[in-house]
């Protein structure tokens, strides 16, 4: 009776919205933030008054949202923001209002919540949701669709934790507590506009805990996550077994060694060693998660003390955890006391070196313009946290909602104080630049002091760029390989009754093909030796610990992913090409026999053509960047000089040229064979005919 009853529900449609976002790391990878699929899921969930049909929306993923003609069908539209996202959601939320009068709309999120009268006037929102809201987002949307005037506010007073405006007062209703943190057990990925298959995520996201064990005073998350709650094991593993079936489904890109990459979404995953009762927890956990993570890249955040807990930091290793981003915001004592972050420069060193040497690949997270900072000071942290970092994020002082430094004199757009009453200019509010008043910088002298800053780093935003082109080359490439295999299955189908002409096309595809791969992986695999190699030698050439000899370990491996990274993209590049260019020559064959000679005999020198201009531009990059790597090696600091690495960097650098000479080479020749073939094949009659 239960299920005849849900199913006779009537249906509401509900589109949950992520603006466009002006800045960060993660809008490279299109990471989906995960507040959308738990809300999501909570409606999923629910069995209220209605059933909601869900569509999760990321602008930066899906494109930006029309309000006039994409809400025509909603009942309920929700949206999010972080601080430099608000201007955006507020243009959603007020244009929706003007094309859709009757629309309801709820915004939420870590700017909204803190700063609810503000989103309900100028957003013209209808209720603010006060931090989480999972457990009460299926009776409140019941509500705003079922109610109206005085009525509606007797009920809305009843739903803790939101914010309206009644009578044109803003009314909060208290909140106590916090929710479980798998009120929902798994987020709605099912939800989410346009994720297919043709359309993957570049990794998967996962959520283990929320909230924090610090008390860090510029950080926004302790006020939007009270506490720090752990998610239960069974919920974890569930989580883990929806990202196996997410990427066999092929809606997480999954790289050809079959793995495919997770973040996990904690603001602090693993706890330091003094918070005793979490920390002994999550070792429990990443033992436990054996088994379950073996063809998974992890990614988490952690603090530098891990370093001083080698059973956790080799566990986490076991686990699948590869990258770690580590809160390391100043070298400075007294700006980390300033901003309440419980750390000590000296040991924070040797903890960050320590992880260096366990093989993880460390990013520290760096703050500047903090109180005791200078010009010099900081230049000097950006040569010191390369020495302890692969790579690194930096921000400007940014001033947050519910976070003390909110109370700092905000700047206008233009760098002078901002008038009191006026919205202050929040697309700014991304790190690269001072939004408050500031003597030692104006706003565009911190935008210069973040530019040179940032120069000199080896920033990951810059990774996470050529990782999201190279994944958008292989995304590419692997459809078109689909499209081949699909082509190769008509045509072997069709081989009984081929035409005269079919054999050498047959040959010259799979032998184009043939080269092209066993190539690729000959080139590929060189790189992976040349990296093999360097690790071995970085790993002894110098006393462990010393300061240069770690700047010189993490420099080598840099360069050599940088070399792997455009080998792996340009020759995904050339693949992409290839077939391209075999679909056209396959195409030519519809022609008349007359044309077909002229439009195969320039398609075949063309290819000849493509193929050699891209093999000469893979050589010259491997020159360049083979270069740059044996540059990086004159830093040895040892008396012996730049020895073995140096040489066999050489020789492997001349051996990858004289591969790809021999790939120019075996398509040269391939493609001849194919002209002596075609010119000794009887042409008798048309394809048509034929």
């Amino acid at each position: 009776m239960a299920i005849t009853v849900a199913s006779s529900r009537p249906v509401k449609n509900v589109l949950l919205v992520a603006p466009k976002s002006t800045g960060g790391n993660f809008e490279y990878v299109a990471i989906p933030r995960q507040g959308p699929l738990y809300i999501s899921g909570a409606l999923k969930q629910w069995d209220g008054e209605f059933r909601y049909e869900r569509e999760v929306w990321y602008e930066d993923r899906n494109g930006k949202l029309d309000p006039e003609k994409d809400l025509d069908h909603v009942d309920l539209l929700m949206v999010t923001a972080l601080i430099n996202e608000a201007p955006r959601a507020y243009q959603i939320t007020r244009s929706a209002r003007q094309a859709h009068p009757n629309l309801k709309i709820i915004g939420g999120g870590p700017h909204m919540s803190p700063l609810y009268e503000e989103a309900l006037r100028f957003g013209m929102i209808d209720v603010v949701v006060q931090r989480e809201g999972e457990d009460i987002i299926g009776h409140l949307s019941d509500i705003l669709l079922n109610y109206s005037g005085q009525e509606l506010y007797a009920h809305l007073s009843k739903i803790p934790g939101i914010a309206y405006l009644q009578d044109g007062k803003a009314v909060v209703t208290p909140r106590h507590g916090a929710i479980h943190p798998h009120f929902v057990e798994v987020p709605d990925f099912a939800s989410m506009k346009d994720l297919t298959s043709r359309n993957p995520l570049a990794a998967g996201v996962m959520e283990t805990v929320r909230g924090c064990t610090e008390k860090c005073n510029y950080c926004q998350v302790i006020q939007q996550f009270l506490g720090y709650r752990v998610v239960p094991r069974d919920v974890e593993l569930k989580r883990l077994a929806q990202l196996h079936k997410l990427a066999e489904d092929g809606l997480i890109y999954t790289a050809r060694d079959g793995r495919f990459s997770v973040f996990i979404s904690d603001d602090l995953h693993t706890p330091p060693l003094r918070a005793v009762k979490f920390r002994d927890e999550r070792l429990a956990r990443l033992k436990g998660w054996k088994g379950h993570t073996d063809d998974m890249w992890m990614i988490c955040q952690c603090r530098a003390e891990i370093g001083q807990d080698p059973e956790l930091a080799q566990t986490m290793l076991e686990a699948g955890i590869r990258m770690v981003y580590v809160g390391v915001e100043s070298s400075s004592a007294e700006n980390l006391k300033a901003v309440n972050k419980r750390q000590d420069p000296g040991q924070m060193h040797k903890d960050l070196t320590t992880l260096n040497e366990m093989g993880f690949i460390v990013t520290a997270m760096t703050i500047i313009g903090l109180p005791y900072d200078t010009d010099e000071s900081i230049m000097k942290m950006a040569e010191w946290v390369k020495t302890v970092s692969r790579y690194q994020t930096a921000n400007l002082l940014t001033p947050l909602p519910a976070t003390i430094n909110w109370n700092l004199t905000p700047l206008d757009e233009d760098g002078s104080i901002l008038p009191e009453g006026k919205m202050r200019p929040y697309h700014l509010y991304t790190g690269r630049q001072l939004v408050h008043y500031d003597k030692r910088w104006g706003l565009q002298e911190s935008r210069e002091l973040y530019a040179r800053y940032t120069g000199s780093l080896h920033t990951v935003d810059k990774m996470y760029e050529r990782i999201f082109r190279i994944f958008k080359s292989k995304a590419y490439y692997e459809v078109m390989e689909r499209r081949e295999e699909e082509t190769r299955q008509v045509i072997t189908t069709s081989r009984a009754s081929a035409r005269p002409t079919d054999a050498p096309v047959n040959q010259l595809e799979d032998g184009l093909r043939r080269v092209f791969s066993q190539t690729r992986d000959a080139v590929l695999a060189s790189i992976s030796e040349l990296a093999d190699s360097y690790a071995l030698w970085t790993a002894g050439a110098n006393a462990p610990g010393a300061s240069r000899a770690v700047e010189l370990r993490l420099a080598a491996r840099g360069k050599v992913a940088d070399l792997q990274e455009t080998l792996s993209l340009k020759m995904d590049d050339l693949g992409a090409t290839l077939s391209s260019r075999l679909a056209e020559l396959r195409s030519s064959f519809s022609l008349t026999t007359g044309d077909l000679r002229d439009a195969a005999s320039a398609k075949l020198d063309e290819i000849g053509e493509v193929v050699a201009a891209r093999v000469g531009d893979i050589r010259s990059a491997i020159a360049t960047r083979a270069s740059d790597l044996r540059g990086t090696l004159f830093l040895r600091p040892d008396a012996s000089g730049p020895a073995g690495p140096v040489r066999g960097g050489t020789e492997m650098a001349e051996a990858l040229s004289a591969r790809l000479i021999e790939l120019a080479d075996a398509v040269s020749s391939t493609l001849a064979d194919f002209k002596r073939q075609w010119a000794e094949t009887q042409w008798s009659a048309g394809p048509a005919q034929a």
